[in-house]
C-alpha cells in the first residue's frame, strides 16, 4: 500500500512540476513585456527576484529542455519511459504540458516577429498580460486538479492529449 502511495504522489508532483514548462515558456516571451512595462518598482522587483531566476535555466539550455519534451512526449504517447510503464494520467498531464510549451512558443515566436509600431502598442500590451496571466491561471488550475488526481480540462488540449493516450499501450 505505501508504495501505491508513493507513485501516486510521485506521479502527481511530475505532473505539476511538467507545467512548468509552458509557465516559463510564455515568461520568457511575455514578462518583460508584462513586468519590465509597468511603473511600478514591486513588479519590476518580483520579476527581477523570481521569474528571471526560474527560467535562467530553460533560457540557457533550450535545446536540452527541447530534447527532453520531445522524449517525454514520444514516451508518454507511446505509454513507455525508458523501461517503466507510467499510468494514462501521468501521461495526459505530461502531454497536455508539452503540448501548451509549443502552443506557447508559436504564440511567442510570432509575437516577436510582429511589427515594432504593433508590439509596442496598448493592444500587444494587453494581449500580453492576458497571455501571462491566463497561463498563470492554467498553472494554478491544472495544478490543483492534478494534486486531487482529477484529470484538467484544458479545451482543445485535452482532447488532442486523450487522443495520444489512448494510441498508447496501457
Amino acid at each position: 500500500m505505501n508504495r501505491l502511495l508513493l507513485t501516486s504522489i510521485l506521479e502527481r508532483a511530475v505532473s505539476i512540476l511538467a507545467f512548468y514548462f509552458p509557465f516559463v515558456e510564455i515568461a520568457c516571451y511575455f514578462g518583460p513585456k508584462v513586468f519590465l512595462g509597468t511603473e511600478s518598482l514591486v513588479m519590476r522587483t518580483f520579476y527581477a527576484q523570481y521569474i528571471i531566476p526560474l527560467s535562467k535555466f530553460y533560457i540557457d539550455n533550450n535545446l536540452l529542455v527541447f530534447i527532453v519534451m520531445i522524449w517525454l512526449f514520444t514516451g508518454c504517447a507511446r505509454g513507455k519511459l525508458l523501461t517503466f510503464r507510467v499510468s494514462k494520467f501521468f501521461r495526459f498531464n505530461i502531454i497536455q504540458a508539452v503540448l501548451l510549451n509549443i502552443i506557447g512558443t508559436c504564440i511567442g515566436v510570432t509575437f516577436q516577429y510582429l511589427p515594432v509600431v504593433f508590439r509596442e502598442s496598448l493592444f500587444a500590451t494587453a494581449f500580453s498580460n492576458f497571455l501571462f496571466l491566463g497561463m498563470l491561471v492554467l498553472f494554478f488550475y491544472s495544478s490543483l486538479n492534478i494534486a486531487y488526481g482529477r484529470y484538467p480540462v484544458i479545451p482543445v488540449i485535452s482532447d488532442a492529449a486523450k487522443l495520444n493516450v489512448q494510441r498508447g499501450y496501457d
